[in-house]
């Protein structure tokens, strides 16, 4: 069983908004882009490490959710571990609206932690998902292209996927 020392190393990491962060080393290794620059540069903790992708809110809420999702990972794999491990998720991005959500998922793609990328990922899919094309749009901050014409004639064709996998099912079976 190993053990944890007393006083564990810490790195310190400079946010886009200049905010200083202490962090314990276990949970600065669970960032997949600082670990390889740890890789690569041994002897590079001398000073900040500058995070000029990362505000300091999403700075906060990265280390929080790697320190809850190592703790759990020690407690082992359980059912009552992934129940809760999916409650706090879900809560995670519940507590934010949709445009610190993609700011959110841009750190982490940055900082490149797959499982809570991948987490957040789903989370936007659940939220947009059967929503509008203007929600959508407004979600990604996409400017509509198309005139007036275009979106009208776009709207008129018919586009249940089902009803045409189903006529190329029949075709290719009669």
């Amino acid at each position: 069983m190993s053990t944890v020392p007393a006083n564990p190393t810490r790195i310190t990491f400079r946010t886009s908004n200049n905010h200083e962060f202490e962090v314990d080393e276990a949970v600065v290794m669970e960032l997949g882009t600082v670990k390889t620059f740890f890789d690569e540069n041994p002897n590079a903790s001398d000073g900040p490490i500058p995070l000029p992708n990362v505000s300091s809110k999403c700075l906060s809420t990265i280390i929080e959710y790697r320190k809850f999702h190592l703790a759990l990972r020690a407690r082992g794999d359980s059912l009552a571990v992934e129940d809760e491990a999916k409650a706090y998720d879900d809560e995670l991005v519940k507590g934010h609206d949709n445009e610190s959500l993609i700011e959110l998922v841009l750190a982490v793609n940055f900082l490149n932690i797959k499982d809570m990328l991948d987490m957040l990922k789903q989370g936007i899919a659940d939220r947009i998902e059967n929503k509008r094309v203007e929600y959508v749009r407004k979600f990604f901050g996409i400017e509509n292209d198309y005139t007036a014409e275009e979106e009208a004639e776009v709207r008129a064709q018919p586009h249940n996927t089902n009803g045409r996998l189903k006529g190329l099912i029949q075709t290719k079976v009669d």
